[in-house]
């Protein structure tokens, strides 16, 4: 089953089982749409999903990391790796529904960080349309030292 979303209650169990406070990488698995699907009216063209992801969405989730941010301060993320998945090794059977096109893992100084942006209104706004466009599947895990 595919899923793009993040529910409100998923986040809420999330964060009673993450300590507050504490350091938490979140581990995306991205499946891109072959053509993005904005809206009826959007004035975004269609094109893959791959680039609708990587230009747009990474650009407009920069930049709203950027305007949140206070000058000199710890950086409120720090995207550790994005990249491709190379081999298959320990999945559904042979493989299964289980591909992905890319594997971004990304740290926050914690969890309320991430949520509270996720929550925003400037991220529904902005980078959010950009996401939900761009991927057929998704999974996103958050971890924990």
């Amino acid at each position: 089953m595919s899923t793009t979303e993040i529910h409100l209650i998923d986040l809420s169990v999330a964060e009673k089982s993450i300590p507050s406070g504490v350091p938490v990488v979140m581990i995306n698995l991205i499946k891109f749409k072959p053509q993005t699907t904005y809206p009826a009216g959007s004035p975004f063209t269609q094109v893959s999903g791959e680039e609708a992801y990587t230009t747009r969405y990474v650009t407009a989730f920069m930049k709203f990391v950027a305007s949140v941010s206070e000058e000199g301060s710890e950086p409120l993320m720090k995207p550790l790796w994005f990249g491709v998945p190379q081999a298959n090794l320990v999945a559904k059977p042979h493989g299964g529904n289980e591909t992905w096109d890319r594997v971004g893992i990304i740290w926050y100084p914690n969890f309320e960080t991430f949520r509270r942006w996720v929550d925003s209104k400037e991220y529904a706004d902005g980078p959010l349309h950009h996401r939900l466009a761009s991927l057929e599947d998704y999974r996103l895990y958050a971890s924990t030292a």
